[in-house]
């Protein structure tokens, strides 16, 4: 099972990438893919000892309560090793930057590549060539 954590404040967002996703992962195996509209929501999941692993986290930036900053360091200090994806609507320098020295896997432009975002997790979470 593929687990996927989605974090952006706008609704219409997290179906877009259900829909994708649904494709993407046709032929990978079951597939679970949980969304949040804010970051702390997504903290107190990832806290929680019933989940299963997490493959990967895939964040906007800008959002109410938290940044996609300030959650990519807070998830790093539970656990590095979870790919992040860092998406943002303001293409600027700066946040590619910023992304990086924090430790982000990606950088991902809104509107989102959505044959790019497949090419890069299929080879970040190693999966079976498919078309988006």
């Amino acid at each position: 099972m593929i687990h996927i954590v989605i974090v952006d404040d706008e609704a219409d967002t997290h179906l877009l990438y259900k829909l994708k996703f649904k494709k993407l992962f046709a032929n990978s195996g079951d597939l679970n893919l949980v969304s949040f509209l804010n970051a702390p929501d997504c903290l107190r999941y990832l806290e929680r000892k019933d989940i299963p692993p997490v493959d990967l986290i895939l964040s906007d930036i800008n959002m109410p309560d938290m940044d996609g900053f300030e959650l990519l360091q807070k998830v790093h200090e539970m656990n590095a090793n979870i790919p992040f994806y860092m998406v943002s609507a303001y293409e600027s320098p700066e946040f590619r930057l910023k992304a990086d020295s924090l430790g982000a896997t990606r950088f991902l432009s809104k509107p989102v590549d959505f044959h790019l975002l497949g090419d890069m997790l299929r080879k970040d979470l190693s999966l079976p060539p498919a078309s988006l």
